[in-house]
């Protein structure tokens, strides 16, 4: 590296300008040391960072996709099929060790965590999913990355977002850890799915539009870097380019002209990042066995002839030790954050672990205070201490909803019916019946009666129709808690209903037939003499005692009739407006509340009948066993991170 310093400075010096990131980094002792001695010293910082985002990566590995929660730190490799993504990760850990082939090879995330460990003699690996086993043949590496994949993806090219997290452990090498992701394809081959596009760019989408992910951009040289799906995927979720780092890979394959020129100097593409350009082995360099050792030195030699002013940032050991920098600042900028947001997902976690509950041992206990929990709060709801989120979704307490239910349902139906405009003409005809053959002097009170009574008939409509509204409340209230209190547990939940449901529609008929038989007797005896009726008749009467133009005794006996018809139906109409409430309060509703608890342990306690009821719901059960996982996981992360110094 002096060597090519002292070389090439001086025409470095004239091109920096287009490298004004690089600068520093390039020509800083710290940054271009090569002894093992000298990388100990620079990773020593970094490998504080980095071991604590790959111990992190371990541990949420174990839960799923953490990427919109956590956003993680790291360095995400995307790239199209055949653009040397596998070439290019074997080059910075130079060990052939990925598997090779036609079609999606990558077909889930593997998390290539490199760590320097100048106590190794050689380089070894380890997989997280078998931690005890040391593989230090790395085509043994290739095979279990293959297996494994096929143990999660099946056999077919389907994908899977499960990571694989290879920790490999080397001398020779700087500490840095890398995400391969599948390469992007645009059309099924073979027995790929038919959506395998859009399931690549989703799982890609996961990683790339973490806001802390480093965007390792690879694009094939000897390609239009118009037509780039991985620098297109990029653009799309870092628009202004500021945390992408573009790969051109097969420069050697390159046309050699001013425009792919400057798309190596960082003038045709805009990333902030920079741009560096590496050289694959060819599939017939592989067959013929070249090393990857040979490979960089050809790759060296290559930028040193054909681009002497680009040699010092171009090649994969540049391209590793650009990314050992970008990485650990970057780390070292999030960990904070991360360690906020950590504190505050734990927080999350946890209040929604306790929301789904402990797993249920003592079935028959937890059954006893479920159903105490039930009638309590249906019974503070009703008494205005305690508020439920009905099914139209409006909060309320029940007796403020019924009292709603009393003011329109029952005042205003009630108070919706009036005399029919027909009511002269049947006022005549029973007149007319009343009398018989011979007509008389004077009005028979049968006439009065009989006209009221039919009146009174026409109120039993709307009366049931409140109290089934009133019901309907009951119903609803019981409905929202039992979702709340049973939602663990459909059998217990469907058996509360059937039960609330039954005990509701026993105590509806009491107030039916209260009411049936308030009316019978209303219209069983009209009480000519009320005091509200008797109080009235000397208006009435004054009202219609002109009958200077009236000979027919009928006709003028007609419109006071009616006068009294209305006043007495008007009475019983407000005695209905306080009787019915009164009703379903005493036998409905606060019946209802005295015997729900009763009637729930007489039909849910029964032999055996517990383990059935107390059997939870699949989905719930295996929801609280991932935030379970979840909280764990960031118990384990924030000692992991309460460590850093």
């Amino acid at each position: 590296s002096s060597g090519i310093n002292a070389e090439y400075g001086e025409s470095y010096k004239k091109t920096s300008h287009l490298f004004p990131k690089f600068q520093n980094f390039v020509s800083s002792p710290f940054n271009m040391a090569t002894t093992p001695k000298e990388i100990q010293q620079r990773c020593c910082t970094m490998d504080g960072f980095l071991g604590t985002i790959n111990r992190l990566q371990e541990v949420f590995s174990t839960v799923g996709n953490t990427q919109g929660m956590l956003a993680l730190p790291q360095i995400v490799v995307i790239g199209s099929q055949s653009t040397g993504k596998t070439s290019v990760l074997e080059s910075i850990v130079q060990k052939d060790f990925l598997p090779r082939g036609d079609g999606i090879v990558t077909r889930r995330p593997l998390v290539l965590q490199i760590t320097q460990d100048m106590k190794a003699k050689e380089p070894f690996a380890v997989f997280n999913h078998c931690p005890n086993t040391i593989f230090r043949d790395f085509e043994q590496v290739k095979q279990e990355i293959i297996a494994d994949t096929d143990r999660e993806c099946g056999t077919d090219k389907g994908i899977n977002p499960k990571p694989i997290i290879l920790k490999i452990n080397t001398p020779d090498l700087p500490s840095l850890t890398i995400v391969d992701l599948p390469g992007i394809t645009k059309n099924p081959v073979g027995d790929q799915p038919p959506d395998i596009e859009t399931q690549i760019l989703n799982l890609l989408g996961e990683y790339v539009r973490n806001p802390n992910s480093i965007i390792l951009a690879v694009s094939p040289g000897n390609d239009d870097l118009a037509n780039s799906e991985s620098l297109k995927l990029a653009r799309e979720v870092d628009p202004d380019m500021k945390r992408t780092l573009a790969v051109i890979s097969k420069v050697d394959l390159m046309e050699k002209t001013k425009e792919k020129r400057e798309v190596l100097e960082g003038k045709r593409i805009n990333v902030k990042l920079g741009i560096v350009g590496v050289i694959n082995r060819s599939q017939a360099q592989l067959e013929d066995g070249m090393s990857i050792e040979e490979s960089l030195n050809r790759e060296e030699e290559y930028f040193r002839m054909n681009y002497q002013y680009l040699a010092p940032v171009m090649g994969t050991r540049f391209l590793t030790q650009r990314l050992c920098k970008i990485l650990m600042e970057h780390v070292k900028d999030c960990l904070p954050e991360l360690m906020d947001r950590i504190t505050e997902q734990k927080v999350k976690q946890q209040e929604a672990l306790d929301e789904l509950g402990p797993d249920v041992e003592d079935k028959v206990g937890t059954l006893l205070e479920l159903l105490f929990q039930f009638s309590t709060q249906f019974s503070e709801n009703i008494e205005g201490k305690r508020k439920v989120v009905l099914t139209s979704g409006k909060e309320t307490s029940g007796g403020h909803h019924l009292r709603n239910v009393f003011s329109k349902a029952i005042f205003e139906e009630l108070d919706k019916i009036h005399l029919p405009d027909t009511i002269e003409e049947e006022i005549r005809e029973e007149i007319l019946s009343s009398m018989g053959a011979t007509r008389s002097l004077f009005t028979p009170n049968i006439v009065f009666d009989n006209m009221v009574k039919t009146q009174l008939k026409r109120f039993e409509l709307p009366v049931r129709n409140s109290i089934k509204k009133c019901a309907e409340v009951v119903t609803d209230i019981t409905t929202s808690i039992g979702k709340q209190i049973f939602k663990r547990f459909p059998n217990l939940l469907r058996e509360s209903h059937h039960i609330s449901l039954c005990l509701l529609l026993e105590k509806v008929k009491v107030v039916d037939d209260f009411i049936e038989s308030y009316l019978k007797c209303e219209q069983t005896y009209i009480n000519s003499n009320h005091r509200l009726f008797v109080a009235s008749r000397p208006e009435i009467e004054r009202n219609h005692s002109d009958t200077a133009d009236v000979v027919d005794m009928e006709e003028m006996n007609i419109p006071k009739i009616k006068a009294f018809v209305e006043e007495y139906v008007n009475i019983i109409r407000r005695q209905l407006m306080d009787v019915v409430p009164k009703a379903v309060m005493c036998f409905l509703v606060n019946e209802f509340n005295e015997n729900l608890h009763k009637a729930h342990m007489k039909g849910l306690l029964v032999a055996d009948k517990a383990e059935t009821l107390m059997t939870e719901d699949a989905f719930h059960a295996e929801r609280r066993e991932k935030v379970l996982k979840m909280v764990k996981a960031l118990e384990r992360a924030d000692e992991i991170t309460s460590l850093i110094e």
